[in-house]
C-alpha cells in the first residue's frame, strides 16, 4: 500500500506536436523563462528520481516543460480559471516527501492519478504521475510554492548534477513499470469495482481512492 491515495479520476493531457517529449534538452532551463523558483523546483524534482511536468493555476496559467509554448508565445494560456494543481513525474521518493508536506502545509492534498499524453490523436505514453492540488481558490500560491521549494531543497542530496547531465545529453521520458504502474490492471480493478452491487460493496468497503476537491469538477485535470 502506498503513502498517498489514487484520485477518483485520471489525466488526459494534449501536448503540441513539437514538444519534445520523448527526449527533452531543456527539462529545467524551459521553466526558467516563468521563474527562478520553478526552474528550481524543476532542478529539485529530477533529483529526487520525479519530474515537475506542469503547473496550473488561475495566477500562473499554465506552465511547465509540457506546456513551454505558454513559456514561450505572451500571453498564451492565461485563461484557465480553476484552482492550483501541482504535478509530478512518480517517484517514491517525491510520494513521501508530499505526503508529509500535505500534512504540514495547510489547504492542499496529493493524489496519485494515471496519466495519458496525447498528440492530437495519437497516445505518446502513459504514465503515473503525482497530482499535488489546492482545495480552495483562496490557497496562497506564492506561499505554497515557497515552502515546497524549500521542502524539496532540505529533503535532497542531489548538488543539480541530475539536471546539468539532463541538459547536457538530453532527458528521456519513458514509463517504467512501477509495482502500481501496470495501467491495465488498474483500468480491469476500476471496471469490476464499478460492477459490484451495492450489497458486495459494503462488505468490500470503499476504494483506494480521494474525492477532488470541489473546484476541479468542473475542469478535469
Amino acid at each position: 500500500m502506498g503513502i498517498l491515495p489514487y484520485w477518483d479520476q485520471n489525466m488526459d493531457l494534449e501536448i503540441t506536436p513539437w514538444t519534445p517529449y520523448a527526449k527533452d534538452y531543456y527539462p529545467v532551463t524551459v521553466n526558467l523563462l516563468h521563474s527562478d523558483q520553478l526552474g528550481e523546483i524543476a532542478s529539485l524534482a529530477l533529483g529526487m528520481d520525479s519530474e515537475l511536468l506542469f503547473v496550473e493555476s488561475a495566477e500562473t496559467g499554465r506552465v511547465g516543460s509540457l506546456f513551454r509554448e505558454n513559456l514561450l508565445i505572451p500571453g498564451h494560456g492565461h485563461h484557465y480559471e480553476g484552482g492550483f494543481s501541482l504535478i509530478f513525474g512518480y517517484s517514491a521518493m517525491m510520494e513521501a516527501l508530499l505526503g508529509m508536506f500535505t500534512q504540514a502545509f495547510p489547504g492542499v492534498r496529493a493524489g496519485l492519478a494515471v496519466c495519458g499524453v496525447w498528440d492530437r490523436f495519437m497516445l505518446v505514453d502513459e504514465c503515473k504521475v503525482i497530482v499535488l492540488v489546492g482545495e480552495s481558490l483562496l490557497l496562497n500560491e506564492s506561499k505554497c510554492m515557497r515552502a515546497l521549494q524549500e521542502v524539496m531543497s532540505a529533503a535532497t542530496s542531489d548538488n543539480g548534477s541530475c539536471s546539468f547531465f539532463a541538459e547536457k545529453f538530453g532527458y528521456r521520458r519513458f514509463s517504467i513499470p512501477f509495482e502500481t504502474d501496470d495501467v491495465t490492471s488498474l483500468a480491469i480493478s476500476r471496471m469490476l469495482f464499478d460492477f459490484e452491487m451495492d450489497a458486495t460493496r459494503a462488505l468490500l468497503g470503499p476504494p483506494p481512492e480521494a474525492l477532488l476537491p470541489e473546484i476541479f469538477r468542473e475542469h478535469k485535470l
